[in-house]
Order: structure tokens, then C-alpha cells, then sequence
């Protein structure tokens, strides 16, 4: 997620790709969709009603498990339930009047029932929610899932939608579906089963690559910009029903809105989407062509983006939000009073994302700085490969180094990057260490190791772990493996602090 403005002065023809970078020898892995382990596959049959803001929805999930251990139990994260109360809603950036400018309604989603189903029929299954905000869904099963077997589930549940500017509210015309059916957590090695609360700091979200098929009903009037590929339409009796299907996604979002208009183009046999207001035609025009340089960008520098489709969705949020294949863009960087600075360099932030993690997903409540920092310094690597070496210098110097070192001189950050959620105050600490501390890391192994060697190893890292879990641990492994030295004393000080 994109968190503040970063501004740089942008010229106004672009100059596509005459930096004096040298980081383009080798060509890129192709990260193909097929070449995965197996995957959970989740069926959702949801309908959105627009006057009640609510969705009603059945979710069938074919579970996989992926760990060496018998599952006598499944969790999943209701998310919606976090917006029950403003004690728990986690509203961004500490503005809760932004956030809610209609006015503070519960959301919130409510199980109507779990059930297993097999061959002799179906089964209604025990089931509890806990955690903070109620945001814990415990499913106890009939019978344990032995490792690397599958368990079938059925969830029926109802949302109610909140009048919230944020990843998961309504606005004036747009719905944002953000994190709004139950996923299932992850269960790894570290922590067991990871069953973190909703943090208002950071995107609180840690997920495995799963397969995906959702039809969603809406009024006709209505246009939808999803994570996956739009595979069938049937209208009937004034509603449409669209049915989007998505292979390796680590989430599936969508935004539903009445007065969106689309552009498309295709790149390299992706389809980049813009979806934008009426009236916002200068802005959305410019964010299909941001979204197309950066998908051709990072398909050269990291590995050719592996899902059909890319949509870049204006709508109702503060700043930009990075899902599957999706981006949400705030509808304010769209209008004319703003220059075109924050539009590039948040399209630029959440496309980056789409590596790290979308294709290698992390730890998002324990590791925040694995994908943000490479987020982060995909922006300097797109001032400089568009704009020129200068014009990338100076924005890497004005955004990441004076922060940094603001942020180190008032002792707001340690210098330590590998911090859990809760360690941070609030985004003046946050920020500064998960996007800016991690851009530093990028920026100085790449000064130490070269250009060559520093794209090497994210390569590397990408093909390594496309549609698996990352660490910190995994990375420098990777660092080390390919550059062939010991980077222990090197990432020491960036990893643990106290410079």
C-alpha cells in the first residue's frame, strides 16, 4: 500500500527507458501459472445489493493442506467484523472522520453456517468466531485433514457494508471488496497458526496462493473491476451476473461502481485495465499508460507478470491499495488540482506489488518491509528507467534518504527493518522503516554488489518463490547464494538496528 505522497518533479514527455541503468542483461524468468504446487480452491456465489449494502454469498472452499501436520481444525479471517465498532475499525492513517465522511456504520459480516461436504452428503460443521473484533472463524472438523489431503467446506455468510472510504466500504457509486470473504489463515513453521487481529498500521494480511472462481450479481447498471479473468455474463430481470476465474492468487478483490468507465490495451498478451470516473478522462487515460510502462518495466526486470489481466480501479480510498492482479488508486489523484506526481508514483507502487506480494507473498504482520521495501524502491528504479539516472537519483535522495534520516535523528526508527505490526506506534515510525529503511537495504546491496548481480538475485528470489511464502531468512539466502559472499555482517545492522 502506498501510505503518502512521494513527490518528484516528472517531465513532461516521457522518455521511455534511456537511463544509463545496465540492469537488463539477462532476460527475465517467465513465471508461468501452470509450473505450482497444489493450491486451496475457493467457489464464491455472491450477489451485492446496492440499496441494503449488503452481499450475500455461498463459499465453497476444496482446502489443501499444505504442512507435514493433521488438521483437526481450520481457520479463517473474517475481516469484515473489524468495522463492528470504531474501537476495532481500521481505519488508515489515523483520520477517522476522512475515513467515515458519511458518518460511522457498523460493517460487518455474519456466518449463517459451515458445513463439510462429501460423497454421503452434507454436514453442518461446529463453528466459533474469536479473536479481536470477532475476526477468527474456527471451523472444527469431523474428521482431521492428514497432510497433503483436501477437506471440502460450504460457508453461507452475509455482509454488511460500511459507509467507509477504506478497503472494504461504500462511497458514493463504488463498493470496495476488499478483504471481504472469510480466507483461510496460514498455518506455518514459526508461528502455528497465524490468527492476527485486523492492525489499522500496514496491510495486515498473510495468505497462501489459492485457485478461484467467484460470480457476483449486481444491478446491470453496475460495472465490476476484479482480481481474476471475466469468463462469462448473463443478464436477467434488470441484474448481471459475472462470473471471474484466477489461478495462484494470494486474495481476490473487486469494486463494483455505476459510473466507471474502462480503457484497455494489451501488453504482451496482458490485458491492463483502467477503470475510471466519468468526467476523469485526462487522469484515466494517464493511469492505463503508467500501468502499461510499469507492467513492461517489471515483466523485463523481475519476471514476465504471470495473470491475465491488470486493472488499475479508481475509487474511494486514501491513497492506493495493492490486491491480486488489481489496484485500487484514491479518486482524489485523479482530479485536476493535483499533479500528475502521486497518480505515476502510486500506479508505480502497487504495480511493483504485484511481484512482492502477489507472485512471492510474506508475511505481511511479521515482515512488513519484505514486500514494501521492494515496492518502495521499484519507485526510484521507474524514475530512473523512464525519466533518467538523474531524475531517479534525486527522487531515491528527496523520498527515501531524508526520511530516513529525519526519522533516525528524532529517534522515531532504530534502523531495524524486521518488526512485527505491533512494534509500531503509528505510520511515522512505520513508514519510515517498512518502505523506506527497505529501499535503503535494496539500494546499498545494489551499490555494493552492482547492477548486474543486485537484478540476479531479485530474479532469482521471484522464480524461487513465485506463489510461495518468503522470509527475510529466504531472501538473504538468496542474496548470498547468487552474489557468492557472506552478507551476514552487512544485513546485520539493517535487519537488527541500533546504528
Amino acid at each position: 500500500m502506498k501510505f503518502r505522497l512521494k513527490l518528484f518533479s516528472l517531465f513532461l514527455i516521457l522518455i521511455m527507458l534511456i537511463s544509463g541503468c545496465a540492469i537488463q542483461k539477462e532476460a527475465a524468468p517467465v513465471l508461468k501459472l501452470d509450473e505450482v504446487d497444489a493450491r486451496s480452491f475457493y467457489s464464491i456465489d455472491a450477489e451485492l445489493n446496492v440499496e441494503e449494502k449488503t452481499l450475500t454469498a455461498v463459499q465453497e472452499v476444496d482446502y489443501y493442506n499444505n504442512d507435514n501436520i493433521e488438521m483437526k481444525e481450520l481457520y479463517f479471517h473474517v475481516y469484515p467484523n473489524a468495522f463492528k465498532r470504531k474501537e476495532t475499525a481500521p481505519f488508515l492513517f489515523d483520520d477517522f472522520d476522512t475515513a467515515y465522511k458519511r458518518g460511522f456504520e457498523p460493517g460487518y459480516g455474519e456466518i449463517l453456517s459451515v458445513s463439510n461436504r462429501d460423497r454421503s452428503g452434507e454436514k453442518l460443521l461446529k463453528h466459533s468466531l474469536s479473536g479481536e473484533g470477532d475476526t477468527i472463524l474456527k471451523v472444527e472438523l469431523d474428521s482431521p485433514i492428514k497432510p497433503y489431503e483436501r477437506t471440502n467446506l460450504q460457508i453461507k455468510f452475509m455482509l454488511k457494508i460500511p459507509p467507509a472510504g477504506e478497503r472494504f466500504g461504500y462511497g458514493e457509486n463504488n463498493f470496495n471488496l476488499g478483504n471481504w470473504y472469510p480466507i483461510a489463515a496460514v498455518y506455518d513453521e514459526k508461528d502455528g497458526w497465524n490468527l492476527d487481529k485486523y492492525f489499522a498500521i500496514g496491510d495486515p494480511f498473510y495468505s497462501d496462493a489459492a485457485d478461484y472462481k467467484v460470480s457476483i450479481k449486481t444491478p446491470e447498471s453496475y460495472t465490476i473491476a476484479a482480481s481474476g479473468q471475466l469468463k462469462e455474463e448473463n443478464k436477467e430481470n434488470g441484474k448481471i451476473q459475472r462470473t471471474y476465474e484466477g489461478k495462484a492468487l494470494r486474495d481476490f478483490a473487486f469494486v463494483a461502481n455505476n459510473k466507471f468507465v474502462v480503457l484497455e490495451e494489451d501488453v504482451e498478451g496482458i490485458k491492463v485495465m483502467s477503470y475510471y470516473y466519468e468526467g476523469d478522462n485526462i487522469r484515466g487515460e494517464e493511469a492505463l499508460e503508467i500501468g502499461v510502462q510499469s507492467i513492461k518495466l517489471f515483466n523485463k526486470l523481475y519476471g514476465k507478470y504471470p495473470y491475465p489481466v491488470y486493472s488499475v480501479v479508481q475509487t474511494e480510498f486514501p491513497s492506493g491499495m495493492e490486491y491480486p492482479a488489481l489496484v485500487y488508486i484514491s479518486d482524489k489523484y485523479y482530479k485536476p488540482n493535483y499533479s500528475s506526481d502521486p497518480l505515476i508514483i502510486t500506479i508505480v507502487h502497487e504495480t511493483a506489488h504485484q511481484w512482492f506480494y502477489g507472485i512471492v507473498g510474506n508475511d505481511q504482520i511479521d515482515e512488513a518491509w519484505l514486500d514494501e521495501g521492494f515496492a518502495a524502491y521499484s519507485e526510484t528504479i521507474f524514475a530512473e528507467r523512464t525519466y533518467g539516472k538523474k531524475t531517479g537519483e534525486d527522487y531515491y535522495k528527496r523520498t527515501v534518504e531524508n526520511s530516513v534520516k529525519e526519522a533516525m535523528s528524532s529517534r522515531s526508527i532504530d534502523g531495524g527493518v524486521l518488526k512485527t505490526l505491533s512494534e509500531f506506534k503509528d505510520w511515522s515510525d512505520y513508514g519510515p522503516t517498512a518502505y523506506d529503511r527497505g529501499a535503503q537495504i535494496h539500494n546499498e546491496l545494489r551499490k555494493m554488489l552492482g547492477d548486474d548481480t543486485f537484478l540476479k538475485i531479485v530474479r532469482t528470489y521471484v522464480e524461487k518463490y513465485k506463489f510461495r511464502i518468503a522470509t527475510t531468512d529466504d531472501f538473504i539466502k538468496v542474496c548470498e547464494e547468487v552474489s557468492g559472499k557472506d552478507l551476514t555482517e552487512f544485513f546485520k545492522p539493517w535487519i537488527v538496528g541500533g546504528e
